[in-house]
């Protein structure tokens, strides 16, 4: 068992992460998961965009994990809002949906990965690791839906309307 030194050491030096979600049961789960993992610390979680923003305007949050669709707002407008308030936030996008255009309108709101809720528990935690570490994550199930110089310019930073090629197969509209 830890002592209580060793439990506050340990959360001065870990990265702190925000869990957005809508359903108690995936920010519980979440919590216990990342809380698990040396150097990371669930710091809060929040079900709505107001509980996000108290979060973040009362302590220090390195890193975001946004729900795509919650109740009454989108995840791309929670991540507008989190940046407005502080820009040097990382955003990893956590979506039942893999489709092109949300990963689009994501990254052009100011997110660093996009993973889906289908993709396995390690994964989150490689997609948290790579964004902590100033990198740009697209989990697997979404890369593959969009060609290999999309993803280049994406992973580089180039966000512009003209980047964004689908695949064929996986054009909407």
């Amino acid at each position: 068992m830890n002592s209580e030194r060793e439990q506050h050491e340990t959360s001065q030096t870990s990265k702190k992460i925000l869990i957005v979600d809508d359903h108690p049961v995936v920010r519980q789960g979440l919590t216990q998961f990342i809380n698990q993992e040396p150097g990371l610390v669930v710091c809060a979680e929040a079900g709505n965009a107001k509980q996000a923003l108290e979060a973040v305007e009362k302590q220090h949050v390195d890193l975001a994990i946004v729900d795509m669709l919650l109740k009454n707002t989108t995840g791309i407008q929670v991540t507008k809002d989190l940046k407005s308030r502080c820009p040097g936030l990382r955003v990893l996008i956590f979506s039942m949906s893999d489709e092109p255009h949300y990963v689009k309108y994501a990254f052009q709101a100011g997110v660093q990965g996009y993973i889906t809720k289908e993709d396995v528990a390690d994964e989150i935690i490689n997609a948290i690791r790579q964004l902590l570490d100033g990198k740009i994550y697209l989990s697997g199930r979404v890369a593959q839906k969009f060609p290999r110089r999309t993803l280049d310019r994406i992973r580089a930073g180039d966000l512009e309307d003209s980047v964004w090629e689908y695949r064929p197969d996986d054009r909407c509209g």
